[in-house]
């Protein structure tokens, strides 16, 4: 299969201070103070930059952080696994997060592969999540332009329906107009290739779900 390119204008997270990476999941999960008294899971997490700087200002030190190609380190509450198959026990966080990882870490495989991943992430994320607990997604790119955006936005809606009818999970997209992604000529932009949004699922406490 031939994988659609297309331009990115998002900047790799190690191209960032632990700070600037703490200030843009702030940003861009629009965290607030409340969120860090919560135990919180961060799927994708990168070098672990958001737990790190967390922990060394005293903000939280209850930030664990999943990613497949990091060593696992219980001092730093580091783990390595996958979304899809995670090594943690249920309902064990009360939020949790994945800023610029998934869903769109998925993009650019095909259908069946996308619908099976996030099918498998997503079911995970919910499974670890405690009853009344959270998910958000952090820009989230959402397109028609290219097959491959197509088969993300395919899958992300299958899942949805499969969350709403499971756990009667209630789901918000929130637009993020100045992190649309366009494809570019001489420096202006001149169409849109994806639309951003910052996604919340919200997992209700089981009373929620039995009504």
């Amino acid at each position: 299969m031939n994988k659609e390119k297309f331009p990115q204008n998002e900047s790799s997270i190690e191209d960032h201070t632990d700070e600037e990476v703490f200030q843009n999941y702030m940003e861009d999960l629009k965290l607030s103070p409340e969120d860090f008294d919560k135990k919180i899971l961060d799927v994708g997490s990168g070098s672990s930059q958001f737990a790190k700087w967390a922990k060394e200002h005293n903000v939280n030190s209850q930030i664990f952080s999943l990613e497949p190609k990091q060593e696992s380190q219980e001092k730093t509450k580091s783990v390595r696994g996958m979304a899809e198959a995670m090594p943690f026990q249920d309902e064990a966080f009360d939020l949790v997060i994945s800023n610029a990882s998934i869903p769109n870490v998925f993009l650019g495989e095909s259908q069946e592969i996308v619908d099976e991943k996030l099918k498998n992430s997503l079911s995970e994320l919910m499974r670890v999540t405690k009853p009344g607990g959270e998910i958000r997604l952090g820009r989230v790119l959402k397109g028609e332009i290219y097959e491959t955006q197509k088969a993300l936005v395919s899958a992300l809606d299958k899942i949805f329906d499969e969350l709403r009818q499971t756990y009667g999970a209630e789901i918000e997209e929130i637009p993020y107009p100045a992190a649309n992604t366009y494809e570019y000529v001489n420096h202006e932009p001149v169409k849109l290739l994806a639309k951003a949004y910052l996604i919340k699922i919200h997992k209700p406490t089981d009373s929620q779900h039995e009504k």
